[in-house]
């Protein structure tokens, strides 16, 4: 599948591919959360040094942080959420290589000044940062595809990036467990940033229940 649409064999566009535990946490919030505008980041293991980001190489997303779904307009819980999932990758080897969103309204699937304004603070740590727009209006308990658009920061503007998007351990594999989660309720175990406030025992960071339920599906 692909985020853009491309007649053109010739041309060849960046891999960006969510490992399944990201790909079933990103839609997991969206579904706990219908009726709120919901955020979160994205992580992989941090690259050594020596290995950079091509356009043509396979740019893997490992796990998703959900963050917010009262207080997305809310700078100070935002950075302050941030500030936790910056220690938090410093722990464990990680580093936020993304963004994603799902906005209040079903039909409204573009990025907003929230996107861009998050996207540009993450992307002076990372130039290479993917913004991934949850399309709500795709959203059902039977997926079909992602519904993801994906976006990158260029100019102080967030443009629509072309790439195509993989989910591993297949598309069908994604699909049909996501799909089992949400169909199983599984959504009621996922932890946010604004969940931690209320509890702070909570584990956003990993949501190890929701990683298990995950990982026993997909066996």
């Amino acid at each position: 599948m692909s985020s853009t649409p491309n007649n053109d064999s010739s041309v060849t566009h960046q891999q960006v591919t969510f490992d399944l535990r990201a790909f079933c946490k990103v839609i997991l919030h969206v579904t706990k959360y219908p009726q709120n505008p919901v955020n979160g980041v994205l992580l992989r293991e941090k690259r050594k040094s020596s290995e950079k980001d091509t356009g043509s190489r396979k740019f893997v997303i490992q796990d998703a942080i959900p963050v917010l779904h009262m207080s997305k307009y809310t700078t100070p819980m935002m950075e302050f959420a941030l500030t936790q999932i910056e220690q938090y990758c410093k722990g464990s080897d990680m580093e936020v290589v993304g963004y994603y969103q799902a906005n209040e309204s079903l039909k409204d699937n573009q990025p907003d000044i929230v996107a861009l304004r998050i996207s540009e603070k993450l992307a002076e740590s990372n130039p290479n940062l993917i913004v991934v727009m949850v399309n709500n209006d795709q959203l059902n308990s039977n997926l079909e595809c992602a519904p993801f658009a994906l976006y990158q920061v260029i100019e102080g503007k967030l443009r629509p990036k072309e790439a195509r998007i993989n989910l591993l351990p297949d598309e069908d594999g994604a699909l049909s467990t996501v799909s089992a989660l949400i169909q199983a309720k599984s959504y009621r175990q996922l932890i946010d940033f604004d969940n931690h406030l209320e509890d702070i025992s909570l584990n956003y960071w990993v949501n190890p229940s929701l990683n298990d339920e995950i990982e026993q599906l997909s066996s």
